[in-house]
C-alpha cells in the first residue's frame, strides 16, 4: 500500500510539471489562439488605411498601447548604431564612415567636434566618439547590423519596453551605451535618435 501511495505521489508531481505540454501538444486548433496579439497588428498597418477607413489603431486602447512597449523581444546589445561604436576612435570613424560633409567645431570647446555625415551627425571628443544623432528625416537606422524604419512605432516594436522614460523621449540602456528615443510632445512622432556614453550606469 506504502508503494501504491508513493507512486501515485510521484506520477501527481509529474503531471503538475509536465501536464501543461501534454496538453497543449496535441492540440492543433488552439494554435489559431497564438497569432500576434491586436497592439502588434496595429502598429504595422495604420500606414495602408486610407482615408475613411477605420484603421486599427483606433481600437487600440490607452493600456493596449502602452503593452506594446512590453512585449516579449530579442535583447538587443546596442553596440554600434550606423556602423559606429561608442568604443571608436576618429581613426577608425574615417575608416568605416570616410569624409565628412562638414566638421563643426565649438569655439569654447577646442577638445569637442562634430562629423556632419548624409544618415548621421557623429560627436567627438578628444578624437574619440561621444555620440551618434540620427534625425527622423535620415529614413532608416542601423541598430546592431539591423536595418529599422524610423519611425516610433517601428523602433517601439524592435526594442520592446524602454528602460526609462524621460519628458523628451525613451531611452534603452545596455553597460555605458545608451540610445534615446526623442519624441514630439505634441504627437508622439520620432524626431531623431541619440546613441551616448552614459557615465551614470
Amino acid at each position: 500500500m506504502k508503494r501504491w501511495s508513493m507512486a501515485l505521489v510521484i506520477s501527481t508531481v509529474a503531471l503538475g510539471w509536465t501536464g501543461t505540454a501534454w496538453v497543449a501538444g496535441p492540440q492543433e486548433p488552439a494554435a489559431e489562439s497564438y497569432s500576434a496579439p491586436a497592439v502588434q497588428t496595429a502598429a504595422a498597418e495604420p500606414l495602408s488605411a486610407g482615408p475613411g477607413t477605420a484603421s486599427p489603431a483606433s481600437a487600440v486602447s490607452g493600456a493596449e498601447e502602452e503593452a506594446a512597449w512590453t512585449e516579449a523581444v530579442p535583447e538587443w546589445e546596442l553596440q554600434r548604431v550606423n556602423g559606429l561604436s561608442m568604443s571608436d576612435d576618429l581613426k577608425t570613424l574615417y575608416e568605416i564612415k570616410g569624409e565628412p560633409l562638414a566638421v563643426e567645431k565649438d569655439p569654447l570647446f577646442k577638445d569637442e567636434q562634430i562629423f556632419v555625415y548624409e544618415d548621421c551627425r557623429v560627436g567627438l571628443y578628444q578624437n574619440f566618439i561621444q555620440y551618434i544623432l540620427v534625425p527622423a528625416a535620415a529614413g532608416t537606422i542601423d541598430i546592431d547590423g539591423v536595418r529599422l524604419e524610423l519611425t516610433a512605432d517601428a523602433l517601439r516594436q524592435a526594442l520592446g519596453e524602454p528602460d526609462w522614460k524621460a519628458e523628451d523621449g525613451v531611452v534603452y540602456q545596455r553597460g555605458q551605451a545608451a540610445l534615446k528615443l526623442f519624441l514630439s510632445p505634441e504627437n508622439g512622432s520620432l524626431t531623431s535618435v541619440q546613441y551616448f556614453h552614459d557615465f551614470q550606469s
